[in-house]
């Protein structure tokens, strides 16, 4: 929802919650708990790349209309340290680029709001 006050837009912030876990001995779970359900991403499977930007198109549209923060937790019984050390560096990475397109994305679809 976006808040107008003397020409500026205020975006409320939206924490998504991503959980790294283990479904069973075989599978690593990375889960982002967005409102509606969560969308998991299994980390073993051959599809892991497209449900990986699954999620990051799902993010872009939050954050056409929120400030997403994400906010990963390791659930306390997972101990593969690679994947936590490998999604730690992901969640990072994936802030940094929500950041960096948050301009130009709300930007763009400004103009072509002002375009109609």
């Amino acid at each position: 929802m976006m808040h107008f006050m003397k020409g500026e837009i205020f975006m409320k912030q939206k924490t998504i919650n991503v959980e790294l876990l283990s479904a069973d001995p075989d599978t690593d779970i990375l889960r982002f708990n967005f409102d509606k359900e969560p969308l998991d991403v299994n980390l073993n499977s051959p599809e892991c790349q497209n449900s990986l930007k699954d999620i990051f198109a799902v993010l872009l549209k939050n954050l056409i209309h929120f400030d997403i923060e994400l906010v990963l937790s390791v659930n306390k019984e997972y101990n593969r340290v690679m994947y936590i050390e490998v999604c730690t560096e992901y969640i990072k990475d994936l802030k940094r680029e929500l950041t960096e397109i948050k301009g130009d994305l709300r930007k763009e679809l400004g103009k072509e709001i002002l375009d109609i």
